[in-house]
């Protein structure tokens, strides 16, 4: 036998006996008869993935616009999310709207932090200061593609702990 035949023989014994693992152990998993086909389009799911093969879906970008109030902005999100501070420097906001139109919905993103709050139990409790990510929406005002955020739509989506 050739070399190449050689290869391609152990290739294929080498796909059946990882198939009837990953069948096998779906079985023991979930105690589920396994369902072959879903198995195997999930993996060639992840390998196309993997390879960029397949369609990409193609979609609307949001487009970054700068923030004219962003200090005001920066209290709001403090006030609402409770937190000690915004960083000014990670205020973010995008829209997926037109900005030729004269008010557009925007989603506003900034990293927050909370200092390290001491107890008074008789014991020193060192805890580090404690960072977020705050995620909202709001309604904006168009200024020659600059933005006036209009505070009082600023609504909070997520307020998320990073680590």
């Amino acid at each position: 036998m050739s070399r190449i035949l050689k290869f391609f023989l152990f290739l294929l014994l080498f796909i059946i006996f990882f198939e009837v693992g990953v069948i096998s152990s779906y079985t023991l998993v979930t105690s589920q008869p396994p369902d072959v086909e879903k198995l195997i389009n999930t993996q060639l799911d992840i390998l196309s993935s993997y390879l960029k093969i397949g369609k990409e879906i193609v979609g609307p970008k949001p487009e970054i616009v700068n923030i004219t109030n962003n200090v005001e902005v920066a209290e709001t999100l403090q006030k609402k999310a409770q937190v000690d501070g915004v960083e000014l420097e990670t205020l973010n906001a995008t829209t997926f709207e037109d900005l030729e139109n004269e008010r557009v919905n925007v989603n506003i993103t900034a990293m927050a932090y909370r200092e390290n709050v001491t107890e008074s139990t008789g014991q020193i409790i060192i805890k580090p200061t404690a960072r977020f990510m705050i995620t909202a929406t709001a309604v904006a005002t168009v200024e020659d593609h600059e933005i006036k955020v209009d505070v009082g739509t600023i609504k909070i989506l997520s307020i998320i702990r990073v680590y």
